[in-house]
Order: C-alpha cells, then sequence, then structure tokens
C-alpha cells in the first residue's frame, strides 16, 4: 500500500472588532490594538567625491552662533482630544515584493542622520557629529557629493526639509539653518535657544519644527520670523513633524510624559490624542498615501496609525524589531528603519502587512529614510558612513524579505523566498518569506507553513492540483492511493 497524502491550508481573512475605550475630561483618548500575523556668510565647501556603489544581493536574513531673531512668542492654547481605535488581526496578504538596495559610501567620514528631499532634485542629508558639522548632499545617481561646512555648535545639524523658496533649511542645537544648492548658508538663532529637531514644511509656506527641551513647536517664515506654541502636556519631548492633509501640522511626544500624537492647526491650536500602549517613545511621523499618518512606536516594536479625526490602530512587528523613522513610498506602502542588532528596513501595508529586509552592510544602523524625487526611498546609515537607496519597491530585485507579514519571527538563517518555486530544489514550500525547514512533498499543512504565491505556476506542486488562492499556495491533494 501506497502513502495518501492530504494538504489543507487555511487562509485567514482580515477582520476587524472595534473597541475605542472612552476617556476622562482632560484626558487623551486610548484606542485599540492591532495584531499583525504577517549668522551667515560664505560657504566652506568641499565639493566633488564619488560614493562607491554597492548594490543589494539576495538577502541572507538576519539579520551657533548667530543672531537672534525677534519673534513672537506665543502660548499654545488647544484641547485634548479622546482618540478611538479598534482591534484588527491581519494574516496573509500578497508575498512581499522582493526589492534593490544600493548603497554609496559618503567620502568625508561622518554621521548621516536626518535625510530629506531637496528642491533642487537633489538628497540632502545632515552630519549628526560635529566632525564636521555639515550637511551634504548627493544626486539621485548615487554620485557625486557635495559637503556644506556650517557654523560649529556642541552639536552637528538635526533635522533637515525643503522649503519653500528652493532652499533646505536645517535645524541644530539652539538655531535654525538655510542652505541653497549652492553652499551658501545662513543661520538663525531661535529666540529661546531651544534644542531644535524635527522640520517639515507646512501648509502656510512656512517651516514648522519642534523643540524637545523647550516643549514647543515653532514656526519660522522666510522672512526669518519666529513664533512659538507651547505643547498643552508638560515635558512631552516633542519629536519628529509632518504635514497632514487636513492642513494641520502632526507630531510625537516621545517622552515618557507625553507618548501622545500631537495636532497643531496653523493658528496655534492643539489637539492630542493618547497612544494606546504605554511608554511606546514615538518616533518618527509621516503622512501615508491613504490620508492617514504613521508613525512608529520604537520600545513597542509597533507601526501605528492615526486617522484625520484622532482614531489609533496599532500594527505589531512580528519580529519585535523595534522601528525608528518612517516616510511614505512612491508604491503606496510605509518603509521605515530598524537599526540595532536588526540592522533593517521595514514595509508596511495600508492593511498592516509587515515585511522587513536585512541591509547589505552589518551593523550600519539605518537612522532616517525619505520618499526621493526620483520615485525611490533613501536612507541614512549612520554608523556605517554611507546613504543608500531602495529600488525595485513593486517587486523586480534580488533583495528577498528576511521576514514577512505571515509573522516570520526573529530575523534569522533560513533561505529567504518570494514564492513557492524558489524553494523547489529543497522540497521545502514558503511561508513567511522563509523555505519552510520541513520537507513538503507538497504537503503544506504539517508545521502550517503556507505556500506564497502571484499565480498557479509559482506553486511547485501545481501539477498536484495545488492552486494561488489569495498569495497562497492552497489546495487539497492526494499524491498517492492505496
Amino acid at each position: 500500500m501506497r502513502a495518501r497524502y492530504a494538504t489543507l491550508v487555511l487562509v485567514l481573512a482580515a477582520c476587524g472588532e472595534p473597541s475605542g475605550a472612552g476617556t476622562a475630561p482632560g484626558a487623551a483618548g486610548a484606542g485599540g490594538t492591532a495584531v499583525v500575523g504577517g549668522g551667515g556668510g560664505g560657504a566652506d565647501v568641499a565639493s566633488g567625491g564619488s560614493g562607491t556603489p554597492t548594490a543589494g544581493s539576495a538577502a541572507t536574513t538576519a539579520g551657533s552662533s548667530g543672531s537672534s531673531m525677534g519673534g513672537t512668542s506665543a502660548g499654545g492654547g488647544g484641547s485634548t482630544g479622546a482618540g478611538t481605535g479598534g482591534t484588527v488581526d491581519v494574516i496573509g496578504g500578497p508575498p512581499p515584493p522582493a526589492i534593490t538596495i544600493t548603497e554609496y559610501a559618503i567620502p568625508t567620514p561622518s554621521q548621516p542622520g536626518w535625510i530629506a528631499a531637496g528642491p533642487d532634485d537633489h538628497i540632502w542629508y545632515t552630519h549628526q557629529s560635529t566632525a564636521p558639522s555639515a550637511v551634504s548632499r548627493v544626486a539621485k545617481e548615487g554620485m557625486p557629493f557635495d559637503l556644506y561646512k556650517v557654523n560649529v555648535t556642541n552639536i552637528g545639524p538635526r533635522g533637515i526639509a525643503p522649503g519653500p523658496d528652493g532652499n533646505v533649511w536645517y535645524t541644530k542645537q539652539g538655531g535654525i539653518g538655510k542652505m541653497q544648492p549652492s553652499g551658501t548658508y545662513e543661520e538663525f538663532g531661535v529666540p529661546n535657544g531651544g534644542d531644535s529637531a524635527g522640520i517639515c514644511l507646512g501648509p502656510d509656506g512656512a517651516l514648522w519644527f519642534t523643540q524637545q527641551q523647550h516643549n514647543k513647536v515653532s514656526r519660522v517664515g522666510t522672512d526669518k520670523q519666529f513664533k512659538d506654541f507651547n505643547v498643552p502636556t508638560a515635558n512631552s519631548g516633542p519629536l519628529a513633524i509632518t504635514a497632514g492633509k487636513d492642513g494641520n501640522l502632526w507630531f510625537t511626544e516621545a517622552a515618557v510624559g507625553g507618548n501622545k500624537i500631537g495636532r497643531l492647526t496653523p493658528a496655534g491650536e492643539f489637539t492630542e490624542f493618547a497612544i494606546p500602549t504605554a511608554n511606546s517613545n514615538p518616533s518618527g511621523i509621516a503622512l501615508g498615501a491613504d490620508d492617514n499618518l504613521w508613525f512608529t512606536e520604537h520600545d513597542a516594536a509597533k507601526i501605528g496609525k492615526i486617522t484625520p479625526q484622532g482614531e489609533i490602530t496599532e500594527f505589531a512587528i512580528p519580529s519585535g524589531n523595534k522601528p525608528g523613522r518612517i516616510a511614505s513610498g512612491s508604491d503606496g506602502n510605509l518603509w521605515f528603519t530598524e537599526s540595532g542588532a536588526a540592522n533593517s528596513i521595514g514595509r508596511i501595508t495600508p492593511l498592516g502587512q509587515v515585511s522587513e529586509y536585512a541591509v547589505p552592510t552589518a551593523g550600519s544602523d539605518p537612522y532616517d529614510i525619505v520618499s526621493g524625487p526620483d520615485g525611490n526611498v533613501w536612507f541614512t546609515e549612520i554608523s556605517a558612513n554611507k546613504v543608500a537607496r531602495i529600488s525595485d519597491l513593486k517587486g523586480g530585485g534580488k533583495l528577498m524579505a528576511s521576514s514577512g507579514m505571515m509573522g516570520g519571527g526573529e530575523l534569522g538563517g533560513d533561505t529567504a523566498c518570494a514564492k513557492d518555486t524558489d524553494c523547489k530544489e529543497s522540497g521545502m514550500a514558503c511561508g513567511g518569506d522563509v523555505c519552510s525547514a520541513e520537507k513538503k512533498l507538497c504537503v503544506l499543512a504539517v508545521t502550517g507553513a503556507q505556500g506564497l504565491c502571484g499565480s498557479d505556476n509559482d506553486c511547485w506542486c501545481q501539477g498536484e492540483g495545488a492552486k494561488c488562492d489569495a498569495g497562497h499556495c492552497s489546495f487539497t491533494v492526494h499524491a498517492a492511493t492505496p
């Protein structure tokens, strides 16, 4: 009697169970939690230099001075909002694409930090150290690099953003700077000497930035006039900031005393929304293609989504890796950095499906991330002295996801895959973006691994009747009969 094999793969559909919690007056509301399976003067300029590109390959899973400008200091009145949310389970979806990561070595030793797409069609980034204290740019082709030194303070430039005047604007200790594409810069002392952090171009054509130590969000126009707004929650630590589609400014309150997402109108009215997970350390924030705001919760290993109305949904990162900065990609998804041992770039879809990609250079500490003028995603590697470009956002590259939306867990040493047939020679199936360690013989359900596919041809058991159903090889097979 020959053996008889049967296979059944279950594909779970996304479901939601609303569970918003009300709040007492004066407190911010809590949402639900989503569990996801799956100055001025001349310039000191050093120009030229070419980066050395290193193309990404198949993933092996692992893993001031300046004149003080008089501004009007305004109190930050406003209200505290009650957030609502829901509980969402997300499992499955199409397999994550194979991408390409190309790294470019920076000619001058530095610590590349925050990054922005400049109005001059270049990628700009700040040097987090004072050796040199500088702002640099690189062409979207990956070379050449141009370095522009700025006034030295106790800490190098931090945040950076494109301005409405064709220049880039940056923050630094106690000041704000404006850099022309030619390298000529001008710096202005913040009226209260605040430790300026995140910066963005606001809906009113002014630059808006956060002051962590002074608990303020501030505005500066191209007329160099400043205006401050006090965040209602004391010691909230405002950090990252971005403009929303609703015409307001949105920012993270990263300190333990905050743990909120703040919304500020150009007129100065605040509303704050409590993040459901305590002590989450919200670090980065970006406007998504779905017109919601997406933010990272570094200490909670989650990605959060907040609607313009204040409804918060959280998505756990299955691997437990901690996200840093976040940016919206031209593919409609959100991309985020994971430094430390993870050393990866993460991707989350609007439905909350998470996948991760190991950065080719070990120990690089990917720091900040942005969507470039070329439609690619760019990020800095603060410990490897590199900037890197992510292309093939929708697939076509060779770098497979090292863990996936199926719940790949910690980055490990299994062979990466994007579809079932990638594992055919080993007799394994593709589940969780890695070839399952169990020999399958067309029996996928032994360990619960689900073969991934984009069409029926991607299922290596197609000859036995496998079909591609919603991204998974789903079938019942009788390989042999008695």
